[in-house]
């Protein structure tokens, strides 16, 4: 007799980039057998991030249902930052930017107590407010830039210089905003992460095309 093949396999259950009736189902059939709250946190933190990856407005409303069940049911330390963040993102999604915001402020106040748990958050929080623009959350946006920033990547350090360039042009400060523009370029420009065994992670392959050729105005 043939075996049924399930219409997941055990290692992608907790990465579906559909949420039917019967996907729902059997997500948390499976979540239900996961032992300990660590596990099922990280399980629904993964399906959410999976799910907001594709887009829709469907998506984003399921992810937030996951990432409120993890904070309602299994709210684990190292889990919080993440789950803020991508609640951040749905709610983006969804257009809701005041959400969007006090759940970006919520991730910072848990990497500021648990310091082991960082995020790109005050790096997607200064991009939307330097882009929008929100200048009256021009100093909150440089200031967790300063408390957060960790520019291991070619791709983070650009978004970071661009954030401070844009900012500093709308201030007037002409000149810091070229070095930061300029910065900003040299970054994009990079083709070798620095890392000896991952030489191309972490590049910038798309460095949003209005954003870069303000970057290179102000570079001149």
């Amino acid at each position: 007799m043939k075996a049924r093949t399930p219409t997941h396999m055990a290692d992608d259950w907790y990465r579906r980039k559909t949420w039917t009736p019967i996907d729902r189902e059997e997500f948390f059939e499976r979540l239900r057998r996961s032992r300990g709250a660590f596990n099922k946190a990280q399980y629904a933190r993964i399906q959410a991030y999976e799910l907001l990856t594709t887009g829709t407005r469907e998506a984003y409303s399921a992810a937030l249902e996951l990432l409120d069940m993890i904070l309602a049911e299994w709210r684990e330390d190292a889990q919080l930052a993440p789950v803020y963040h991508h609640r951040a993102d749905c709610y983006l999604g969804l257009g809701d930017t005041e959400r969007a915001m006090d759940a970006y402020r919520q991730v910072f106040q848990a990497q500021r107590v648990f310091k082991g748990h960082q995020t790109d958050a005050h790096i997607d929080f200064g991009w939307l407010i330097a882009t929008t623009p929100l200048p009256e959350l021009y100093d909150e946006a440089l200031a967790v830039l300063g408390e957060f920033a960790h520019g291991m990547f070619p791709v983070q350090r650009y978004r970071v210089n661009a954030i401070h360039a844009l900012i500093l042009d709308a201030r007037g400060q002409r000149e810091q905003a070229r070095s930061h523009a300029r910065a900003a370029l040299d970054e994009a420009a990079a083709r070798q992460s620095g890392f000896r065994y991952h030489a191309t992670l972490g590049l910038v392959e798309s460095p949003g095309e209005s954003v870069y050729q303000r970057l290179q105005a102000l570079a001149v």
